[in-house]
């Protein structure tokens, strides 16, 4: 058996996370804004505001995300944040659609849906009106490895939700949580 050539002469294969051609997505949640961006240029292409907009809707409340969202004045709004002011995540539901509004708005597209079922052609009677063949939801990460923050004072618990959330929820290849103050060093 022959050893594997380690030499750093040889570029990495297309499988591999160390070329160039993997574009990693770094993403920074703070108490004030979000920011998303791709590895290795200057500034982050995506910073959202943290806090987000309740509005109500009958028995239920709607949550709306961006800068129009909180920015626009609307009667019955309430604002709220997932991030406590030390930049530990409270409520992580409403995190996770937020840090997926930041991929997805300015970073990722969505996927193209069938062409037969966008709305746009005339529906037939030869489509299946079942959901057996329904694909797998839409999952923003599943092409591009993340490097997200964390604060430092992070509690165990708090570290393992996120990576729950990248891997199962998002489909992300790879994953890895960085605290902040090591990242600004």
């Amino acid at each position: 058996m022959t050893a594997p050539n380690l030499s750093n002469s040889v570029a990495p294969g297309p499988a591999e996370y160390g070329g160039d051609e993997i574009s990693a997505l770094v993403l920074d949640p703070g108490y004030t804004v979000v920011r998303g961006g791709f590895a290795g240029e200057d500034v982050p292409k995506s910073v959202v505001p943290s806090f987000y907009g309740i509005i109500p809707s009958g028995p239920e409340r709607k949550h709306v995300y961006g800068e129009n969202a909180i920015y626009t004045p609307s009667p019955n709004i309430e604002i709220g944040n997932p991030m406590s002011k030390n930049g530990v995540v409270e409520d992580w539901e409403t995190a996770t659609n937020l840090w997926e509004y930041a991929i997805t708005s300015r970073l990722t597209n969505t996927k193209p849906s069938n062409p037969m079922s966008n709305g746009l052609n005339e529906k037939t009677d030869e489509l299946k009106q079942e959901m057996e063949g329904v694909e797998m939801q839409e999952r923003p990460l599943e092409e591009n490895p993340l490097l997200m923050t964390e604060a430092g004072w992070n509690t165990g618990k708090g570290r393992e939700k996120p990576i729950e959330i990248a891997m199962e929820n998002w489909g992300a290849p790879a994953f890895w949580l960085a605290r902040s103050g090591v990242l600004s060093a």
